[in-house]
């Protein structure tokens, strides 16, 4: 791990900084196989999700959520993520609607 730096909890297999996670989260590089695709996945599946809607760009994860979604191992996640996907395209009001349906 590199000197004194901050990390994630979430990269504790990878020597990571904060800002490149961030960058490869970002679409703005890649570190060998390690892409936003990778980056996104990491980010759904292990951080808390005060970070995800603080750290994740929604709009290219909207672009991606289609064959990010499959890949999710965490059905919890995965029906989380969605709800909040239609949160956030629609509103709070459609989603309780949903909600309340389903129920």
């Amino acid at each position: 791990m590199r000197n004194s730096t901050k990390r994630y909890p979430w990269l504790w297999d990878v020597d990571m900084d904060n800002a490149t996670f961030e960058a490869i989260l970002n679409e703005k590089t890649v570190v060998g196989a390690l892409d936003s695709d990778w980056a996104m996945l990491r980010l759904i599946e292990y951080a808390p999700f005060r970070d995800i809607k603080r750290l994740l760009p929604f709009d290219g994860f909207i672009r991606k959520w289609p064959s990010l979604k499959p890949k999710v191992r965490s059905d919890t996640r995965r029906e989380g993520m969605e709800y909040w996907v239609a949160w956030r395209k629609h509103g709070e009001g459609i989603c309780r609607a949903g909600l309340e349906k389903a129920l």
